[in-house]
């Protein structure tokens, strides 16, 4: 049994204890989160301002400040380790010092009414976790979503759906910077007999900015048939750093792959149709591009036409797209539509399955994203 009269320190050393952790913890965060929130604030705003110039190539300056974006929001690996081991010192000397004046008060034998002596100590010994974790997730919010919804993680700034609804920025204008391409890439068989050979379709982004819905249609020019269809999600997820074991916001030249089809040998000329939806907006962006043929390739021989497809209206309902209103020339667009889910996948369709095309002619595009 316990000698309530030597217990009762032990109850004021537990309040002590709880309310100097507290007090430094509370002080330390408070500190953190201020000071983060007024910087990053500052990269915000001038990240803003960077992307409403959509004539000037600032691809350059935008993925510095995602950088330095970076740096400011997550603490030193070396100094955040510091910071926990002088905590988790500070919580064992506690509990040692608890325990120890705790067994000094008990007085054999032991009752089970004795269990309600270290209640106190069990729910200080749970506080002093709680806060050791606040202050663990206030140096490194990054899996944190109390403090991820006042200063949101890095890599969020790559989503176009977040930066157009939180940050209030136009897709038009950031996709302006990412600097769209849409490359067909040939891999002609050996033999020259061969009148056709296998391509690949590829989406080319210099900033890797993700989270749209993306339709794409390509045409033959000279005789205007349809060659390859294809929509999906984008959502890019890069490893960690295997260094610093921190998240990579954003890549420089990126490359998605939307999926393969069969061209003809001596092909020439291709036109192609992007529309891209967000989960912000109403109407999606439509870009027109006419490639041309290098060599093995199929690039843009110039900029590509952006507009805002205003005869198509659409909604995010239930992680789908659904077209309200659609007056596109395209006969597929609405026909495929029903297939228009955020699910990170990528879905193609090709030439031969254009006449009889049931939902099982579709085709997942498997390919990573890369860097080239």
């Amino acid at each position: 049994m316990f000698n309530f009269d030597k217990y009762l320190p032990v109850l004021l050393a537990i309040n002590s204890g709880i309310l100097t952790l507290l007090g430094f913890v509370g002080i330390f965060i408070s500190l953190i989160v201020q000071r983060r929130v007024e910087r990053l604030q500052d990269i915000l705003e001038e990240f803003m301002d960077l992307s409403y110039h959509k004539d000037i190539n600032l691809t350059g300056k935008m993925f510095k400040l995602l950088q330095k974006y970076q740096m400011q929001y997550m603490l030193p690996d070396k100094p955040s380790q510091t910071i926990l081991n002088y905590t988790n010192f500070t919580i064992a000397i506690v509990i040692t010092n608890w325990s120890a004046m705790l067994i000094s008060a008990f007085e054999p034998p032991w009752r089970p009414e004795s269990f309600i002596y270290l209640l106190p100590i069990i729910g200080a010994l749970i506080l002093l976790i709680f806060f050791r974790q606040l202050l663990k997730y206030a140096i490194n919010p990054v899996r944190n979503q109390l403090l991820q919804t006042i200063i949101p993680p890095p890599t969020k700034l790559r989503s176009l759906s977040f930066l157009s609804s939180y940050i209030n920025v136009s897709v038009s204008s950031i996709l302006a910077q990412a600097r769209l391409s849409l490359v067909v890439r040939l891999r002609p068989p050996e033999k020259i007999e061969t009148a056709t050979c296998p391509a690949s379709l590829v989406l080319k982004e210099e900033l890797s900015f993700d989270d749209f819905f993306y339709y794409v249609e390509l045409y033959e020019r000279d005789s205007k048939d349809l060659l390859f269809i294809g929509f999906g999600e984008v959502v890019i997820d890069f490893k960690e750093d295997p260094i610093t074991n921190k998240p990579i916001p954003i890549r420089r030249n990126v490359n998605i792959p939307m999926g393969n089809m069969v061209l003809k040998r001596d092909i020439k000329y291709l036109d192609a149709t992007l529309l891209l939806f967000s989960r912000s907006e109403k109407h999606p962006l439509e870009y027109t591009f006419y490639l041309k043929r290098a060599g093995k390739v199929l690039s843009p021989e110039y900029e590509p036409e952006v507009t805002t497809a205003t005869t198509i209206t659409y909604r995010f309902s239930n992680n789908e797209i659904e077209i309200i209103d659609c007056h596109h020339p395209s006969e597929w667009l609405e026909k495929l539509s029903t297939n228009f889910k955020f699910q990170s996948k990528k879905w193609y369709l090709t030439g031969k399955h254009f006449e009889k095309y049931s939902v099982n002619s579709l085709a997942q595009c498997e390919d990573q994203v890369f860097i080239k």
